[in-house]
């Protein structure tokens, strides 16, 4: 008489266990792969709903240093995620106006007594008002204004007072 060899039910919840385990740790490596990524693909044309897609209770920032490394602040705590890309090179900022008169940020010095200059902040709060300004990176101009949902790119700083003059003119349409 031949006998049947079979799993037991105790080998089988075994197996399903081992298997499930081994699905969790796939799954948490792709999806932190794909967050990494995320993080990577923010340029200046999406900074706004990009840092708006991130949790967060208050604020968060990016503060970007002289060599072009972006630091992540969230709720005042700088985390482990940092973006290289955002520049081209050293940007110029300038307040949101005609006069493009030019904004210096206060330099960033951490608890092991590092410190950075910054030449770019960027921050957004809970309600969703971020910061308002002209950025020149290169060639490429960047209006970042709190009202409009998109960062608007020009392609050169002349082309700002056509900016501002369309504007007034809605204004003034307006009423």
């Amino acid at each position: 008489m031949t006998t049947k060899k079979s799993f037991t039910l105790f080998e089988i919840i075994i197996v399903i266990i081992l298997i499930s385990i081994l699905y969790s740790f796939a799954i948490n490596s792709f999806t932190n792969r794909d967050k990494q990524k995320n993080i990577n693909k923010i340029t200046l044309l999406n900074l706004k709903q990009e840092l708006m897609k991130i949790d967060f209770d208050n604020n968060i920032e990016i503060k970007c240093t002289e060599d072009l490394e972006c630091f992540v602040v969230i709720d005042g705590s700088i985390q482990d995620k940092k973006l290289t890309s955002l520049f081209k090179n050293i940007p110029t900022v300038y307040k949101y106006s005609t006069d493009l008169e030019t904004i210096e940020f206060l330099p960033l010095e951490l608890e092991n007594m590092e410190r950075y200059n910054i030449v770019f902040e960027y921050s957004c709060n809970s309600y969703g008002r971020c910061s308002e300004f002209i950025v020149e990176d290169g060639d490429d101009v960047y209006i970042f204004n709190d009202i409009k949902q998109k960062t608007i790119k020009y392609k050169y700083i002349n082309d700002i007072d056509q900016y501002f003059n369309k504007r007034i003119k809605e204004v003034k349409d307006a009423l």
